[in-house]
């Protein structure tokens, strides 16, 4: 899955509500979304700052969800 793929499941998901803490993805969803979050690091216009976090389990954030690699899936 794409991180806007991802982005429009959390919204279709969890519509207004409250969007979980943490969300575990597959590895091909997990490198997409970082893979997003690097580019955008390239991609900056007019010198705004891209803010890369990482989440108490060390856990990439996207949207403001510490996304958890399942080892399983």
């Amino acid at each position: 899955m794409t991180a806007n793929e991802l982005r429009d499941k959390f919204i279709n998901e969890f519509k207004t509500g409250p969007w979980p803490p943490l969300y575990y993805v597959d590895h091909e969803t997990y490198a997409n979304v970082c893979q997003y979050v690097f580019e955008a690091t390239h991609q900056r216009v007019n010198n705004d700052t891209i803010e890369l976090h990482l989440g108490i389990n060390s856990g990439i954030m996207f949207n403001g969800v510490e996304l958890i690699l399942d080892y399983q899936k």
